[in-house]
């Protein structure tokens, strides 16, 4: 067991070395993005830079979407109903989309992110503060992973607040043009990371006690 920052620090490390290889679709709302903002930019002209941002930005945000929904449905469909999970889905899949499809600015692109990750952590941090771990449940329904739920919760708060903060300071310290690419690397960055603090909570806590 280890107890020791140093020793957690060292196995978190230690577990890039050991996760599996990406799928290549995760690739694709990036690839999206990179592709379409340049090709925008030139079509619309110098003075529709915002617009081509966003539209290029909805494109590749409907691409991730797109990716990810069937997932997503499946989440739901252990907590609701089949009639509440499409109309969630609906609402999760169109309502960011409807929102910047009305906006001309990069900004609105860039909070949408930062909302994404106030959402999903002020979920988990719900279930934290109840505790329940249904929400982790779904992410992991596989029955040798329900000893590891009550910290999986706590691991996906710190999680994804530390990803707002990341955000938002590169909205803050950056131009749009080159958040464009950390939006475009994001889900590797995010994919890797995340695998590495479950398995980090997997071999911390075998017993299912708070880290």
């Amino acid at each position: 067991m280890y107890r020791h920052p140093t020793d957690l620090i060292r196995l978190f490390l230690s577990l890039f070395q050991d996760l599996p290889a990406v799928s290549r679709t995760i690739y694709l709302p990036g690839a999206a993005l990179l592709l379409g903002y340049p090709v925008l930019a030139v079509v619309l002209g110098p003075d529709h830079s915002g617009e081509a941002f966003v539209t290029a930005f909805i494109l590749a945000l409907a691409v991730r979407i797109g990716i990810g929904f069937e997932g997503m449905v499946r989440r739901m469909l252990t907590r609701y109903s089949a009639p509440q999970t499409v109309l969630l889905a609906l609402c999760f899949a169109g309502l960011p989309l409807l929102v910047l499809a009305g906006a001309d600015d990069p900004i609105w692109c860039q909070r949408m992110q930062s909302a994404f990750y106030v959402i999903v952590g002020g979920i988990f941090l719900m279930d934290v503060l109840k505790e329940r771990t249904a929400t982790a449940a779904s992410f992991w329904p596989d029955s040798e992973m329900r000893a590891h739920l009550p910290n999986l919760t706590r691991m996906m708060v710190v999680y994804n607040f530390a990803f707002l903060l990341l955000n938002e300071t590169l909205i803050k310290a950056v131009d749009a043009s080159h958040w464009l690419l950390f939006w475009a690397i994001l889900p590797v960055i995010g994919h890797t990371i995340l695998r590495a603090m479950v398995l980090t909570v997997i071999n911390l806590d075998d017993d299912a006690h708070p880290v």
